[in-house]
Formats: C-alpha cells, structure tokens, sequence
C-alpha cells in the first residue's frame, strides 16, 4: 500500500532533461563525421599505428595489451565500428583501431559529442577524449592537460567516466573526475549520446542531454587558470584491450568485439562562461609539494620543513593527501622559518582565501599569510623587492584558545576575506597599494608565503584545499558554493553517503542512473520509515515524509549540487 501511495504522488509526466548546448541552445554545428561513406574519412581523422613506441609512449602509456592497426575499423550503414580482435600483431595479442583529428578538427572551447554503443567484457577499454594539438605550449602530459570525455571499463559496461588530467608533467601530475551509471545492459545495447561542453573556465559531461558533472577548478603547473584548457585540442577515438584502468582479458572475454559510433559532432560555443565559484591554489593531491612549485626556509630562531602525508587529510570528499609542516624552534620566541608556492593565478571574481588545517596541540604560534600581488605583471616578485609589487598579510594565531584555530581542534576550515588584508611593507614595498591581482585591470597573484612565528613552541600541522573562492553561498547553509555538495539545498552537514560528489540533499537517484524517476520511487517506497542513509536526503536519521517532499521536488531531474536551479 505504501508503494502505491508513493507512486500516486508522482502522477507526473516524466519529462527528459534537455542540454544541448546548454548554455547556447542555438550553438552551430563546425565540424562533423556522419560516417556516410565506405571508409574513413582521412581528410578529417588519421590513424595512430602500432604499440605507441613511435610516439614515445610504449604500451601507450598503461600498459595496454593492443596493437594498433588500420585494419580494424569499417565504415557502412552510417557508422564507424571499431572492433578488437586476438589474432596478434606486432608482438602484442590483441589489436584495434585509434583514430585522432589532430591538426584537421583541433578547438578551444565547443560541445563535443559522440552518439555510440559501447562493447562489454572483461579489458575492453573504449574512450572518446582529447589530447592538446600543440602541448608544447604548457609541457609534456598532464601540464597540457586531458578531457576524457568518455570512458569505459567493459567489467562495469554501464559505468561511465568523465575525467580531466592537469597539473604537472608526469609523475606530478593529477585527475578529478565523476561517472554515472546508465541503465542495466544499456551502454552495450542502445545507443547513448556522450558530450562535453568546454567553455572558459568550466567543462561540463552529458549523457542523453542530461548533465552529470561539472568542473570548474584545474591547474596547470606552467600557466594561470583556465590553463591548461584554454588553447586548442583534438578528439580522439579508440578501444584499448587491457592496461592499467580495465585490467587485461580473461577467460570470459568474448572476441571480436565492438565499439560503434554513430557520429561525431563539434557545435561552437563562446568563451565566456559565469563566473568562476572558486580558484584553487593547491589541493595538495599531486602529493609532491617540491615538484609542484613549493618551497621552505628556516627563520632566526629554529628550523623544518613540509613533506606530503596522506595519513591526515581533512573531512571532504576527495581529499587525498595533505601538507605536513614541521618547525622546531628549541623553545625559543621569534621567526622559526616557513614555506609558500610560486603559482600564478587570476582572481578575478574572488573575494576571500580558505584553506584548511589541523594544528597540533598545546602549541602556540602565529602564521603571517602573505599575499604577493604582481602590479607590474611580469610574472616575478623579485627578490630582493624592486618597489613595483605589493604584498598583503593576514595574521592566523594558533594556541589553545585560538582565535584563528584551535590547537588541538583537530581540521577547522579558514576563512580570510580580501577586506581583511593588510598592506605589508616591511619586505616588499610600492606597488599600487590595493589587493587587486585581476588579470582585467593588474597582474596575477604569483605567491603565497606563510612565515611562522614562535611564542616559544614548535611548529606542528597539516594543512589542505587552499581555494580561493567568491565567498557567494547561494542556499545560505553556512558552506560557501565553491565547496558545497548541494549549492541549491541547505545542508550544512554536508552529507553524502553514497560517497559520489553529490550531498543527500539534492541526490534522491537512489538507483544512480542520472535521473530521478519512477525506479527511484520504488526504491524509496522500500525504504521508507527505515534508517537507510542513502534515502535519508534530509540527514535526520529516519526516511519518512519531509524526504519524500525532497524525492517529488527533483523527479525527472538529474541529481547534484545545483540541480533543480
């Protein structure tokens, strides 16, 4: 009776969610593969041959089982199929096909969309992606950046990752990313549409029109944000045969087996995108400070240094290692030394500094936070000062009481707004005098620099996500939008008990298949008046009415943070 009642309340019709170029629902189309003809169009692809030794990466790069050919791909009936077979080539087991526009279909910014049915089976390993046309322009991979826009593994075939690599040349480098899960048996049977769109400073993944992911914070290690996804890239389109992500076939593996694709599409959007949420400074997942443009120093009265720990990260999703600061000072008051990164950056839009940190206990100190304020815009704060740049400090005291955090406390999320800042001339003077490191009137912010001062103890915590953001928090919760998992729905608790990026307030797809529907409905109507975290959308302990109002009010929609808005 309850079930009954629960889809009485949804006598709605279930209406798709649209996103064709969401932000442009007129976007032209500028480039196209329909795959009409008999076999590949060469003036628009070309293929990439052998183990990836030629191109200075053997194995491609993950140990993929694979020897690509020109053999393995068939254009009829409008599609291109790319089939995997064991009948060896090259010393390697399996071969394939690996396709790229490279220098005939190269953009910066644009929806880019792939219409396919995906092959399934253990190590089949299917992508549509895009690589840099010149990576010279920020360095080897992945300061140059990847946009996997989507991905495969054929032991979970309706699993679908979206995922962007960034920050320093490997092994500095890092990846964030998101997946979703399409019907039972569907990514092998039906075909899906599989799309992202680019534009300054956000890149956002769609299935069937519907978004699932949005990223909006990146970095790379030679250039300022929205490096380095702000200059042109190529599509590329393979099935790999084992590696790294999929692990290799088994006995259960069925050969031959198809990836086809239906067509490609690349729709022109503008640049311009809303405003930024946040910038970050570091996330510290790269776990290498010193390859990622850090540094320390000792001071008058003591000594230390950083190192990466991923044994004491904070309380959010995602967090996978932090920044350990050690400074002795032998009991000593005074400067005990410090530690800061050389990363330019734009803040345009910003209006405050946040950063994380578990200070340990029964110490007490102050970190001077300064902000180093390129006015000439030439990239450099020279040292020693040349009277041209400005420095702005913040004070953060650290003891038993506080005031700036607890030591002891455990993590305690800072707060720093620009209004806040001093002008600190007492090492790097002139400059115009205003905290203004906006790209559209100054230079960028080239440094921060925490110096540590002793008031007679040592010097001990772990710190993480320095962001800077807008210090906008649109649904008022207390959690800023730059972090929040539900920007649209208050929930300070931040709950996300499925572990998937999106809080319990504004997640009620139960079945996680992108949308919430009728089967989410049934599986609520199971759960109701139980204890069950996931259908607990309100965090209160208990599913019952107040997380049905939340089930009704996002049906037909996609989950996330800001859905519904």
């Amino acid at each position: 009776m309850l079930k009954m009642a629960s889809l009485a309340l949804f006598a709605v019709s279930a209406v798709g969610v649209q996103a064709n170029c969401s932000f442009n629902p007129d976007c032209p189309l500028v480039w196209s593969d329909e795959f009409e003809g008999t076999a590949l169009d060469q003036t628009k692809w070309s293929y990439m041959i052998g183990n990836g030794q030629i191109y200075g990466l053997p194995g491609w790069g993950n140990n993929e089982r694979q020897y690509y050919t020109s053999n393995n791909d068939t254009v009829a009936n409008g599609l291109l199929t790319i089939t995997a077979k064991d009948d060896g080539a090259g010393g390697y087991p399996y071969t394939s096909t690996r396709i790229r526009s490279l220098n005939k279909g190269d953009f910066t910014y644009g929806r880019f969309e792939m219409r396919a049915k995906l092959p399934t089976g253990q190590g089949m390993w299917p992508a549509f992606w895009m690589l840099p046309t010149d990576s010279s322009i920020y360095g080897t991979w992945a300061a140059s950046g990847e946009i996997d826009i989507m991905e495969q593994t054929g032991d979970e075939p309706d699993r679908i990752l979206g995922t962007l690599h960034y920050g320093g040349s490997f092994p500095l480098n890092t990846y964030s990313g998101n997946s979703t899960n399409l019907p039972v048996g569907s990514a092998n049977s039906e075909f899906h549409t599989y799309a992202v769109e680019w534009q300054a400073g956000e890149i956002r993944w769609y299935i069937d029109g519907a978004l699932y992911a949005t990223q909006n914070a990146w970095y790379s290690t030679s250039g300022i944000f929205p490096a380095p996804f702000d200059v042109d890239f190529h599509m590329l389109l393979n099935l790999a045969v084992g590696g790294n992500l999929p692990g290799n076939p088994d006995g259960s593996t069925v050969f031959p087996m198809d990836y086809v694709i239906d067509y490609v599409r690349v729709y022109q959007l503008e640049p311009e995108t809303p405003p930024a949420a946040s910038v970050v400074f570091d996330d510290f997942d790269h776990g290498n400070p010193f390859g990622n443009g850090w540094f320390n120093f000792n001071g008058q009265v003591g000594g230390g240094g950083i190192n990466a720990t991923s044994s004491n990260v904070p309380p959010i999703v995602g967090g996978e290692s932090a920044l350990e600061v050690g400074f002795g000072t032998g009991g000593n008051s005074g400067f005990a030394g410090g530690f800061g990164r050389t990363y330019a950056q734009d803040l345009s839009g910003m209006t405050q500094f946040n950063f994380w940190i578990n200070p340990a206990a029964n110490q007490d100190y102050r970190i001077e936070i300064n902000f180093q304020d390129d006015d000439n815009n030439d990239n450099v704060i020279a040292n020693p000062p040349d009277g041209v740049d400005d420095e702005f400090q913040y004070n953060c005291d650290i003891g038993p009481t506080g005031p700036c955090a607890i030591a002891g406390g455990g993590w305690q999320q800072i707060t720093v707004p620009f209004a806040s800042l001093i002008d600190d001339n007492s090492y790097h003077f002139g400059g115009n005098g205003l905290f203004d490191p906006f790209l559209s009137t100054n230079g960028p912010l080239t440094d921060i620099v925490m110096t540590l001062i002793s008031n007679g103890s040592a010097i001990n915590f772990a710190t993480d996500e320095w962001v800077f953001s807008s210090g906008i928090d649109g649904d008022g919760d207390g959690v800023f939008d730059a972090e929040d998992n539900c920007t649209n729905a208050v929930n300070a608790n931040q709950i996300d008990s499925n572990g998937d990026g999106f809080g319990n307030a504004c997640d009620p797809d139960l079945n996680n298949d992108n949308v919430v529907n009728f089967p989410d409905v049934v599986l609520f109507a199971d759960a109701f008046l139980s204890t069950d975290a996931d259908a607990d959308f309100n965090g209160d302990g208990a599913v019952n009415f107040p997380d049905l109002i939340i089930l009704q009010a996002y049906f037909t929609l996609s989950p996330g943070p800001a859905a519904g808005q």
